[in-house]
């Protein structure tokens, strides 16, 4: 039995070493591993991510959306009226304003003017004041010659007393295309465009979304 004591030492003493090795092996790997290795150990039962690349997809998160929001409101800015339909001649000037006035045709008598009269010379052409289909191109009875604009959103424009229509129902119009020439048809005392703009279907007063005049 004496013979095996030394044997059984060894055996013992090698053991003892191997578990020695193998637990510095694993505290050395681990400290050589990177913050990103160690960051993507999991985490309560879900993985994390490198705490750098993952502030750097953030933030290219976060600027595309501001991208994003920036783009919706140019588009957005595109459908909602706020562009002059008409640029003024040397001879052009506002005749009518939004609110009540006295009726322009009797002279007697109060009525609520919907919109901005435009007076200009004949055949001055008209632009859409945002983009949108057009819903209707007719002759409207005492507003004559008569386009209406539907941008979405609830957004309306209305183009009356035309001397020429140049779209149809149901073409898309863009922000500042010709859509029509200035005229004298239906109800009225001169030339001029009757503009008005609605929102929900109720008339607002177009010079507070129109873009300020020089």
């Amino acid at each position: 039995m004496k013979f095996r004591s030394p044997l059984r030492k060894f055996l013992r003493c090698s053991a003892a070493l191997l578990i020695t090795a193998i637990l510095a092996a694993s505290l050395l790997s681990a400290a050589a591993s990177s913050p990103k290795e160690r960051a993507s150990a999991p985490l309560t039962g879900r993985r994390s991510f490198d705490i750098i690349s993952g502030n750097e997809l953030f933030e290219a998160e976060i600027t595309l959306s501001l991208e994003e929001i920036k783009a919706r409101k140019d588009d957005s800015d595109e459908y909602i009226p706020h562009v002059w339909p008409v640029r003024f001649s040397d001879h052009g000037y506002i005749s009518s304003e939004f609110g009540p006035r006295i009726d322009p045709v009797t002279g007697e008598g109060t009525e609520f003017h919907g919109g901005v009269d435009l007076a200009d010379q004949p055949g001055t052409k008209i632009h859409a004041s945002a983009s949108g289909t057009v819903t209707e191109a007719k002759d409207s009875s005492g507003f004559g010659l008569t386009i209406l604009i539907d941008h979405g959103n609830g957004y309306e424009t209305r183009y009356s007393h035309c001397n020429s229509l140049l779209v149809s129902v149901g073409d898309t119009v863009s922000q500042g295309q010709i859509i029509a020439t200035m005229g004298a048809t239906g109800r009225v005392t001169g030339v001029h465009l009757d503009f008005r703009v609605y929102v929900d279907g109720e008339a607002i007063d177009p010079l507070t979304v129109l873009d300020a005049q020089d």
